[in-house]
This record gives C-alpha cells, structure tokens and sequence, in this order.
C-alpha cells in the first residue's frame, strides 16, 4: 500500500485512499504520487497555503476521490471555503460513483457545515447590455448566460469581472470578497462600439478611461438624478410653507372648513394649489433620489479618475413660480 493509499491526513483518518483510475503515464502517476506525499506532510504541519497548490497538481495529473477530498479540506483551512465546497460536493459525486459510503457521509457533510459560510457574486447584465456574442469571463473563465443573475460561491480576495463581444470594446471591473457571507452585485453595462481602427474586443485596463466609460456616465447620471430629488425635495418644501401660510390666511379672513366667503375664497385656492404641487413635487424628488443612489450603488468601479463629476442643482423662486436649474462639473 502506498502513502496515496495510507490515511495521512488526521481530518480524514477515517478514510483509505483508493488508487484512482489509469493516469496520463508512468511519470505523471509517480510525480503524482510525490505531490500527494508533500502535500500531506505539509497539511500535518499547518502549512495549508504551500500544501494545497501540491495536492492540486497531484489532483491534475492522477484524479483521484482520496487526493480530491484532501485538496477540499486543505482549501477549507486556507478559507477557500468556495473551492472546497465544490470540491467536496464533486468528491461526493464520485464516491457515490465508487460505493464509498463512508466517502459520501463524510463530504456531504463538510458540504453542509460550509454552505451557510460561503460568499456568494451576483452578476447581472444592465439594459441593452445582452448584445450578440457577448461573452462574461469571472477570473478569466467564460460563464453561461445560465449562471447570470445566480448568486455563485466565490473564494474572498480580489476577483476580476469582464464582457467582451465582436464590434465592442472589453469591460472589466474588479470586486473584492471578504469572509463569508457575503453577498455582492456586479452589473454589466452595455458595451461601448469599438472606434475606426480599434481592436474590437481587447480589454481594456481597469480603471481606464475606455474600460469604465459606461461607469463613470453611469455615475454622472446617478449626481444629476439625485440632484434632481433634492431640488425637488426642496422646492416641495418651499411650497409646503406656501400652503401652511395661505391656509392660515384664509381662516383668518373667515373661512371655516370648506366655507370661505368670497373675499377668502381665492386665498384658499393658492393654499390649496400649493399644497398639490408640495406634494407632487415630494413624490418626484423622493423617486429621483432613490433612483440616483440605485444608479450609483450599481455602476462598475474604476481606480481613479482624473477629477470627480459633480451635480449641481439650483432652485429660482418668482411670484407663484418655482424653477429648477441642473448642471454638471467637471
């Protein structure tokens, strides 16, 4: 019996491990071999981060469910806990394949003590954004339109998220994953057309200019809505105090109820006048406000830009009028 075949592993004692099916060649199940033994040893000693790349490869070169189950629980204790649910929930696959019992209890199991822990990626695609041969890459492996809107385990550290399509230029935003759980959103906008002579699809730098230009218009939009609400919100509020006061009028001058007498009856009309356009304007300013945090929470990031955009937004008072004013600065 060989070490591969031992119980090296003190978490897994419990279980022998069986030589998997015919690997590539002699030299790759003998190098296999070898790997497995350092990884082993390396788990026995706490050093998890230089332990796991070796069961990894050994995994690569001899498949097998015992060299799987041992890359599932040293991932967990290096906090992969993402790449060892996955692992465990394909070693119990195969070990219900092979009548391992034994096998199948025990990772499903980890699977379940791991699934409240994990950190989940959402990624969904913005409006106009599905164009044809649009192309999603997590970390530079392509997703099916399946996975999208799927809340996916990740692994925490820095993850890297891009679209690229014929015609259009590429994409990219990072995100970072912290310990689980966590939940996190990654919406991609719709793809900028490649200029005369550009290289439709190459990639673009995060946090460039070409890279996170529907970003930075996404967040443009976000000050200028919300600029909107709170002038809005504002005027609202100006007209409110408009409405208190010529209400109060107008009972001064004898109304009572609905009851005024014609000398108090047009003060009564501008309290009321006043009153619905507060309180339309309030329903506005608040929708636009709220749609100008959503448009900023949900715009891709970048690293830097060269000066902030801001939104600004001025209100102009007259007899009985109110006016609103809306720019941008550069």
């Amino acid at each position: 019996m060989t070490a591969r075949n031992a119980s090296g592993v003190a978490l897994l004692s419990m279980l022998a491990w069986a030589t998997p099916a015919a690997a590539q060649t002699t030299a790759d199940k003998a190098l296999a071999e070898q790997l497995f033994r350092t990884g082993q040893d390396l788990m026995s000693q706490n050093h998890y981060a230089e332990a796991c790349p070796k069961l990894a490869e050994s995994q690569r070169l001899d498949p097998g469910t015992g060299t799987l189950l041992n890359l599932a629980v040293c991932h967990e204790h290096e906090g992969k806990l993402a790449s060892a649910w996955s692992e465990f929930n394909d070693a119990a696959t195969f070990a219900r394949r092979d009548q391992r019992p034994d096998r199948v209890q025990y990772a499903e199991q980890r699977v379940a003590a791991l699934e409240p822990k994990l950190s989940r990626l959402t990624i969904q695609l913005g409006p106009d954004a599905d164009v044809p041969g649009l192309e999603i890459r997590l970390d530079g492996e392509a997703l099916g339109h399946a996975v999208l809107g799927i809340g996916a385990p990740v692994d925490p550290g820095s993850h890297t998220v891009s679209a690229s399509a014929s015609g259009k230029l590429a994409w990219q935003t990072k995100v970072d994953i912290v310990e689980g759980p966590e939940q996190k959103t990654i919406v991609v906008p719709k793809l900028v057309d490649a200029p005369p002579g550009s290289t439709p699809g190459s990639a673009a730098p995060a946090g460039s200019a070409v890279g996170s230009g529907a970003g930075k218009a996404q967040r443009v939009g976000a000050f200028v809505l919300g600029g909107v609400g709170v002038a809005a919100i504002g005027v609202g509020s100006i007209f409110g105090l408009r409405a208190i006061s010529k209400n109060k009028q107008s009972n001064d001058d004898g109304c009572s109820g609905n009851q005024c007498p014609p000398d108090a009856a047009a003060t009564r009309r501008s309290a009321t006048s006043a009153g619905n356009a507060s309180t339309i304007l309030f329903i506005v300013g608040g929708a636009a406000l709220a749609g100008g945090v959503t448009l900023y929470l949900t715009a891709p990031r970048q690293r830097a830009e060269s000066k902030p955009t801001l939104a600004r937004a001025s209100i102009t008072l007259g007899p009985g009028v109110a006016s609103l004013g809306l720019g941008t600065t550069w």
